[in-house]
């Protein structure tokens, strides 16, 4: 396995609006290398990532949502240069492109569990060529032309990209962990970045609420949206960037924190939000805001007050509160989400503080951090289902 920074870092990427439209571009893209004028097109996408692209706004596409476009303009868009931030290249020229296209483009729905595009593009020559996304929205696992592979990924490099040891859910360690983490200065510059690119975002976010009010709710509402911000995500997701790394840095700005305690605490936040992440996977069907990056928020919030020994009694006052909360898709309404996690975060830390906090015999609740994670797992198959209900709602929509 790599060194943890190195992990860490993988799990903080820039992208302009919703990720899995940006990664289904970013998939379709790759095609045009190798079939310049396709006839048609076709893509097979696993259930959840269809599901949070089904409502999210394209920016720069004059409202345009849905793997469907995002498919089709990755490829008119030819460029991955950009990774994430492919729609930053959107033009009127392109967009004309797309609108006059002729491809046949067909969506087709996998039931793989972890996030998976699998892209194929015929020309009127009968040449073809696939691509390959597994697991990360930028994964490109592999890459074939006429059944001949010109790329591909050994599975085992894949597997240790989003693996974290369990050790690490033991919060006594966490404080030495981050310092060990500060210590490197590519991550440290990469977290950042990625603070003020999410500060930025919450501050264009304040013309839909003010962040005094809830930091997180604006950023996430203008993005899923399709307002054209750049955003840093954290474990795969937009919305939690904004939570782990973007709310924490605004919090501790204004509780005039020195940067160097600012940085640390986004880097907890963000490992934490990626140790769950990691359990549940980068597309999922419980909401990730919530079980996630609201909890590294708070882990964050702890350290930044120098009682992170209260994590345990104020995480078990927030998941008793938003457990179980399910991913409908990725809209607009994620942003209340966000607003949940947020306000459930401090409430949760201020009830710690008062001595108020479930017992462990109660639900789900484990004797600690990571057997409360596992106890939550076992629920996973069973949300799963939801997925399906939500497809069928959103299909039916069409």
């Amino acid at each position: 396995m790599e060194e943890l920074s190195k992990r860490l870092s993988k799990m903080i990427e820039f992208s302009l609006g919703c990720t899995e439209p940006a990664a289904i571009a970013y998939n379709t893209a790759h095609l045009a290398k190798y079939i310049e004028n396709a006839e048609s097109i076709s893509v097979k996408i696993d259930r959840m990532t269809f599901k949070n692209a089904f409502a999210a706004g394209i920016p720069n596409s004059n409202g345009l949502t849905g793997a469907r476009n995002a498919a089709l303009l990755g490829y008119v868009i030819a460029d991955t240069s950009k990774g994430l931030e492919i729609f930053e290249m959107l033009s009127e020229r392109l967009l004309k492109k797309y609108r006059s296209s002729n491809i046949k483009l067909d969506i087709q729905l996998s039931d793989r569990k972890e996030l998976f595009i699998h892209s194929t593009a015929w020309d009127e020559e009968g040449n073809h060529a696939e691509v390959t996304t597994r697991k990360t929205h930028t994964g490109i696992t592999e890459i074939k032309k006429n059944g001949e592979v010109i790329f591909k990924k050994k599975a085992k490099k894949l597997d240790d990209e989003i693996e974290f040891e369990d050790e690490l859910f033991n919060s006594d360690r966490w404080i030495e962990t981050v310092e060990l983490l500060y210590s490197d200065e590519e991550l440290r510059s990469r977290v950042k970045r990625a603070m003020n690119v999410n500060l930025n975002a919450i501050e264009y976010g304040k013309r839909y609420l003010k962040p005094q009010i809830n930091p997180a709710f604006g950023a996430i509402y203008a993005r899923m949206g399709g307002d054209s911000i750049e955003i840093s995500s954290c474990a795969g997701s937009g919305n939690k960037g904004i939570v782990a790394i973007g709310a924490v840095s605004y919090f501790a700005k204004n509780m005039n924190k020195k940067e160097e305690k600012i940085v640390k605490a986004a880097i907890l936040s963000c490992l934490i939000t990626s140790l769950i992440t990691s359990k549940f996977g980068f597309v999922s069907s419980e909401c990730g805001v919530v079980h996630a990056a609201g909890v590294g928020l708070m882990a964050a919030l702890l350290y930044l007050d120098n009682r992170l020994n209260l994590f345990y009694d104020a995480y078990k006052n927030y998941i008793e509160g938003v457990g179980g909360v399910f991913c409908d898709g990725a809209k607009r309404g994620c942003s209340m989400k966000g607003y949940t996690a947020s306000e459930m975060a401090l409430k949760s830390i201020a009830l710690a503080k008062n001595s108020t906090t479930a017992p462990n015999t109660d639900g789900f609740l484990g004797r600690n951090f990571k057997e409360t994670i596992y106890n939550l797992l076992q629920y996973d198959p069973y949300f799963k289902l939801f997925d399906r209900e939500t497809i069928d709602i959103l299909t039916r929509k069409t």
